[in-house]
């Protein structure tokens, strides 16, 4: 199960980027600005980040930017899973 312990070392650097850099830049859910964002919102953003892949100036910028883009695609799951919720 290689890849299950690929996806595991994954989401612990996804943690712990949310832990040190997300929440205390932007806030916790709720607090933050992402928590008026639609779902829609939340992939334009994940957009952005793959466009400028492999353009970026700053070191390990692109490996920064994939983070990003797996929490922006957990928040905008959560927010479908979320209106799922509400419309049933």
């Amino acid at each position: 199960m290689k890849k299950l312990m690929a996806w595991t070392i994954f989401q612990t650097i996804v943690y712990t980027h949310i832990k040190d850099y997300a929440v205390k830049q932007y806030g916790d859910d709720g607090d933050d600005p992402v928590t008026d964002y639609s779902a829609d919102d939340c992939v334009r953003n994940m957009k952005k980040y793959i466009a400028r892949h492999g353009k970026n100036a700053r070191p390990d910028q692109d490996k920064l930017d994939l983070i990003k883009i797996a929490h922006y695609a957990q928040m905008a799951h959560d927010k479908l899973e979320s209106n799922d919720a509400h419309e049933n």
